[in-house]
């Protein structure tokens, strides 16, 4: 005789308000979910409207059409928020149930009639049997907001994209591509795929990436990246710039303490300075002052190093460029802007 295992019951309340909520199964909250502490759901979770607690377990996927704004929050599947989302600790997808049984202690109970010691407390069979044939909704792991997403750590095993900022104190992993309008991180960035930014990527430790794409500046602690590193502004680091398999390629310039080092071309709209060396793959080469014209190669288009580097294609040697120089002509260069608007407008009265 084969038993059939049916999934429990939807969840659905208009509103709810309580101290915990807890939930075998698929809940449906049609309007804010406040609660005071923990909320345990074993199957999905939608919320129409915003969702504050202090900590947070969904097994299944969870969905939020407001505002996220809790201490911890842990998703088995899919993260997707039409709000902003703001997590004082840990921001974690890709959680199965026995590691959330793990961290609630759910294991530790008296087990089950079937053996489990979590199984009737945090999920039903039947979610379970849901997850083992990979029936997931909107990508394993992935996280995608509307908003913008603060947190301490965030471990996330797809996809990350936001329409709005990333403001984390690390990125421990993510697990696909990383998208965001911009990027700013206190610690170490890890990222699987492709790093993108529609504007600046800011990084006090070290950015580890597939691939890194910035439409602004890239201001690193260091970054290393297995393809192209690509930057529309400047690219400045304090340690290395390593792009294994790829090329290098800053609108402006590149700058660092360290050494900067691609497989393919390295390529600067103008200056590079690497303190420690460059080195560019074989059969490629070294394309300085791309955007400058010969004239100011030696002031605004040059390259430097501790030695000359091998393949200098373009723009001009010059030895003992540090970073604090690049750093220099970039605040000449903004003096300069600043005052081209007024000088514009009395050459305009004038005229």
């Amino acid at each position: 005789m084969t038993m059939t295992t049916t999934a429990p019951v939807p969840f659905l309340a208009k509103k709810l308000k309580r101290k915990q909520f807890a939930s075998t199964g698929d809940a449906h909250i049609q309007g804010d979910l406040q609660i005071t502490n923990q909320v345990i759901i074993g199957g999905d979770l939608l919320v129409d409207g915003n969702l504050e607690a202090e900590e947070v377990f969904c097994l299944g996927k969870l969905t939020v059409t407001g505002d996220i704004k809790v201490q911890s929050l842990y998703v088995g599947q899919a993260l997707d928020c039409a709000g902003d989302i703001e997590v004082e600790f840990l921001l974690k997808t890709g959680c199965n149930a026995e590691w959330m049984a793990r961290l609630l202690e759910l294991d530790q109970a008296k087990p089950a009639k079937d053996g489990s010691a979590y199984m009737d407390k945090l999920v039903h069979p039947a979610i379970l049997k849901r997850d083992a044939h990979h029936e997931t909704f909107g990508g394993y792991g992935d996280i995608q907001v509307l908003g913008y997403l603060s947190c301490d750590v965030l471990d996330c095993h797809g996809n990350l994209q936001l329409d709005d900022v990333l403001d984390v104190a690390e990125v421990q992993y993510v697990g696909g591509h990383l998208s965001a309008i911009a990027i700013a991180v206190d610690g170490d960035v890890n990222v699987k795929g492709e790093v993108f930014s529609e504007t600046d990527i800011a990084v006090n430790g070290g950015l580890f990436a597939g691939e890194v794409i910035c439409q602004g500046n890239l201001n690193v602690g260091s970054v290393h990246s297995h393809g192209d590193i690509s930057a529309w502004g400047t690219i400045r680091a304090v340690g290395q710039i390593t792009s294994l398999n790829g090329e290098i390629h800053s609108g402006r310039w590149i700058a660092t303490k360290g050494t900067v080092y691609a497989a393919k071309y390295i390529k600067a709209g103008e200056a590079l300075v690497a303190e420690k060396g460059i080195t560019c793959g074989a059969d490629y080469g070294i394309l300085a002052a791309t955007t400058v014209k010969r004239s100011l190669w030696e002031t605004r288009g040059f390259v430097s190093a501790p030695t000359k580097p091998k393949l200098v294609l373009s723009g001009k040697f010059v030895e003992d460029k540090k970073l604090k120089h690049i750093d220099a002509l970039e605040k000449k260069r903004d003096w300069e802007l600043d005052w081209e608007v007024p000088r514009r407008l009395q050459r305009d009265m004038v005229g």
